[in-house]
Order: C-alpha cells, then sequence, then structure tokens
C-alpha cells in the first residue's frame, strides 16, 4: 500500500479556484466517500470510465453538500507522481478549502510534506532529477530572466548537456579500454593528441557550464545599479522617481545623504537593486565623509553606474574628472535638471569622454520627467548587454558541484596524458567523471539529499 498524501496545490488566500491534490493509494475511496452527484454517491465504474475528464458534482461532508466542484481523476500510471491522482477544484475560498482538506485527511490521506508530489514523479520515474529540480526554480522564479533559465530546463537543458557529457566520457572511455584490451594487437588507434584534445574539449565545456551558471545567479540575484556623483545633482529625486516612493530624503542643504540607501525593484522583469550615495564631494564631517567613501565602494562594484549631473549649474570638466574619472569607465552620464539648464549647458562638451570611458549620455529632468523613459530604456540595454539569459543555463547548486569534480578529474587526467602516464592511469579520472555526471540525472538513493532538494518546494507540489 502506497500512503495517500493530500494537499491545497493552488497559493494561498482567496480567489475563484482552489485545488486540492491527492496521490497514492486509496485515491479512490477517499473520493467516493466524498463525492455525489444529483444527491447519489459516485460509484468506482462511473469514476474509472470518466478518467481525465471533468466530472461536476458535489463534495459532501456526512451526507450535506459542502460545495459544488470539478473533479479529476488520473490513474496511475500516466499522472504527474505515477500513482493514482486526482484534483478537487473547489470555491477559493480559504475556510472552505481547510475544511475540505480536512475532511480528506479524515477519509485516510495523510497532509504531503513540501514538495512530496513532485519527490514521487521523481521516484516513480515520471522525471529526472533535473527536471524535478527545474520544476521548483519555475514555481520560485522572481523575475523573468531566472523564469526564462528555469523553463530551459524544464524542457531540458540540463538533460541534453549532461547527456552530451555522458556520451562524451564514454566514447573516451571505450577508446582507452580498447587501447588497454588490445594493445599488443595491429590495430589504429586514435594518437594521444586527439585523445587529449577531445579531453581539453570536454573540459572546456564543463568550466563553460559553470561559469555560465554563475552569471545567471549573478543576474538573478539582482543587478546593482548605483546613483553617484555630486550633492544636490538630483539622485535622491531620481531614487524616489523610479522606485515610485519616497525612500530618499530630499533637500537643498548638501550632504543630506549620509549613507547609501538601497531598494529593489524589477525592471520589466530585470530584478534590480537601486542604491542612492551620499554625494561625492571635500568635506571635514567624518560622518559624511565615512558615507562617501562607502558610496565609492558601491559604486566600485556596481553592475551599472548612473552618474548624475547639474545642468543648471556652471560645468568644470577639469573639477568633474579629478572627482569622477576612477568611475567614468562605462557609466551612463544623466544631465539632471535640463528643464532649468545652464545658458552655456551642452552635451557636446562631453564628447571625448564618450570616445575615452565608453560613457553613455541622456538629460532628464527629475521634476517634469522629461527624459525619464529614455532613461530607462538605457538602463534596460545596459543591463541586457551585460548579462544575456539566451547564451546562460542555470545549474543547481547540487548540478554544479558534481559538473566541477568531473572539470577537476577531466584537468588530471589530461596532466598524466602530459606527463605520459598510461591509459590504465588516466582511465581511472574518465571513471570518476562518468560517476558524476550519473548523478546529475540519475537516480539519488540518499534520502538526506532528496530531502533537501524537495525541502525547497511549496507544499502542494
Amino acid at each position: 500500500m502506497i500512503d495517500t498524501i493530500a494537499a491545497l496545490s493552488t497559493a494561498q488566500g482567496p480567489g475563484a479556484i482552489g485545488i486540492l491534490r491527492v496521490s497514492g493509494s486509496a485515491v479512490l475511496p477517499i473520493a467516493l466517500a466524498v463525492l455525489q452527484k444529483n444527491g447519489s454517491p459516485l460509484t468506482e465504474e462511473f469514476i474509472k470510465n470518466q478518467k481525465r475528464t471533468a466530472i461536476f458534482c458535489d463534495f459532501v461532508s456526512a451526507d450535506k453538500p459542502l460545495d459544488q466542484i470539478v473533479f479529476f481523476y488520473f490513474p496511475s500510471p500516466n499522472s504527474y507522481t505515477g500513482e493514482d491522482l486526482a484534483e478537487f477544484h473547489l470555491h477559493g475560498n480559504p475556510i472552505l478549502l481547510k475544511r475540505a482538506l480536512q475532511i480528506l485527511f479524515d477519509k485516510g490521506a495523510r497532509p504531503a510534506q513540501k514538495g512530496e508530489f513532485t519527490k514521487r514523479a521523481y521516484l516513480n520515474g515520471k522525471i529526472n532529477l533535473s527536471g524535478a529540480e527545474a520544476i521548483g526554480r519555475l514555481i520560485e522564479a522572481r523575475s523573468r530572466y531566472e523564469l526564462e533559465l528555469a523553463q530551459k530546463n524544464v524542457f531540458g537543458e540540463i538533460t541534453k548537456l549532461s547527456s552530451k557529457i555522458r556520451s562524451d566520457l564514454i566514447s573516451l572511455k571505450a577508446e582507452c579500454e580498447a587501447e588497454i584490451d588490445f594493445s599488443t594487437e595491429d590495430l589504429t588507434f586514435e594518437s594521444l593528441e586527439e585523445r587529449k584534445n577531445r579531453m581539453i574539449s570536454l573540459k572546456n565545456l564543463c568550466s563553460k557550464l559553470i561559469k555560465d551558471s554563475e552569471r545567471a545567479e549573478t543576474l538573478i540575484l539582482q543587478s546593482t545599479v548605483v546613483l553617484f556623483g555630486e550633492p544636490n545633482t538630483g539622485k535622491s529625486s531620481l531614487m524616489n522617481l523610479l522606485i515610485g516612493k519616497d525612500r530618499s530624503i530630499i533637500s537643498d542643504i548638501p550632504g543630506t545623504t549620509r549613507d547609501y540607501i538601497a531598494e529593489e525593484l524589477s525592471l520589466d522583469g530585470i530584478p534590480i537593486r537601486l542604491v542612492d550615495t551620499a554625494g561625492i564631494r571635500e568635506t571635514s564631517d567624518n560622518i559624511e565623509q565615512m558615507g562617501i567613501e562607502r558610496s565609492k565602494r558601491e559604486a566600485d562594484s556596481a553592475n551599472v553606474k548612473l552618474l548624475l549631473i547639474d545642468a543648471s549649474a556652471p560645468f568644470d570638466k577639469s573639477s568633474f574628472l579629478t572627482k569622477h574619472k576612477e568611475r567614468l569607465r562605462g557609466a551612463i552620464l544623466v544631465a539632471n535638471k535640463i528643464d532649468e539648464k545652464h545658458k552655456d549647458w551642452n552635451r557636446n562638451q562631453f564628447e571625448d569622454l564618450q570616445n575615452e570611458f565608453e560613457l553613455e549620455i541622456t538629460e532628464i529632468s527629475c521634476k517634469t520627467k522629461v527624459g525619464i523613459p529614455k532613461l530607462l530604456e538605457l538602463l534596460k540595454t545596459k543591463l541586457i548587454s551585460n548579462d544575456n539569459s539566451e547564451d546562460m543555463v542555470l545549474l543547481e547548486d547540487r548540478q554544479r558541484f558534481h559538473i566541477q569534480k568531473i572539470e577537476t578529474s577531466l584537468t588530471e587526467a589530461i596532466r598524466l596524458m602530459e606527463d605520459s602516464a598510461p591509459a590504465e592511469i588516466y582511465i581511472q579520472e574518465i571513471n570518476s567523471s562518468l560517476k558524476e555526471i550519473g548523478e546529475v540525472n540519475g537516480h539519488v538513493d540518499n534520502e538526506e539529499i532528496l530531502g533537501r532538494i524537495f525541502s525547497k518546494f511549496c507544499v502542494g507540489k
């Protein structure tokens, strides 16, 4: 007997529909105990004849209707979990759903643990481990980029890549074993240089996967956009405008912002950590000076730097370069207060700096919002060009660990070949690599590892 689990599979809170999912050997008996149609209990024959079909019926408790629902029955093995599985589609009132779920428990189900439905799907061979991990990431995706990367894995990106690595490793192992077994025969094998090049190519693929995954994680965790510049250039005004609330204090008094202020937002699905920094100037105030030093560190580590200048004031290029030259490269120069621009203002005075420091220049007014849409498009382009998800792949920590082990083994195998070690020696590194790649998609029996993987899922998944 497979114990039967039940859980709410839709989000918590009110909604049009709430779905209760049940999986295990007692699905049919439980369903028969709580479902009626036109005042009569449903029969096992009727439900089995309506498999994978929407059945409009009543959910009852002690023969009293609780709700009018839609019921689906998915018999084993053709279900998500590979077991008998049912879905009860009720109206999405949280009190109603909680009551209905308790009734299912009373009839023989037990509360599902986090990720237990997907864990059962994995254990029953419906999905591999990479697919299961991708589903968890898909559900929890916090941005468009994370969603796109998770979708690639759901549709088998990691499975394809690991299958290629495994195929190449098997080919290398077969060639080595043939040389070992038939070394005395008059047979032709690939040259050692050709074999080494194949190993190098495979190691480079593993290195690229790890590097691309690290870039993907950086993009997912957030791109840092730092607003910096001299006092009273409008950094705090722009910060408040972009996040849509008064977060930074705005004042005409220089040095109002003593430390950096950070907020999170999403720009067309791109997660951003937006940082407003203390105005950079000479000061004898120790606390303000500490804030300025922190601001400089934030700017140095930013993915994108927005350097604000005041277009309503006279511009001194020499002074500007003295203060900001170290942080100019690749920045977006944002000329604020363009609605009150100084009579001598001319963006062409930055032409030589554009070429030397790869600057982008744009003009805005935080007061009138002129130029803000263009700034956002420029910022989005900058972020996307820094990290394009098209050529990225997302590895979970467990997958990355095994790929790194393969990279290490292949590095050692290449070193042994270069030291003229016999194939009997370096083939052991290939064997180790094959074991590691098998762990990426293959069956893992260690309950602790499985527990860590599926504990990240929500209860109803």
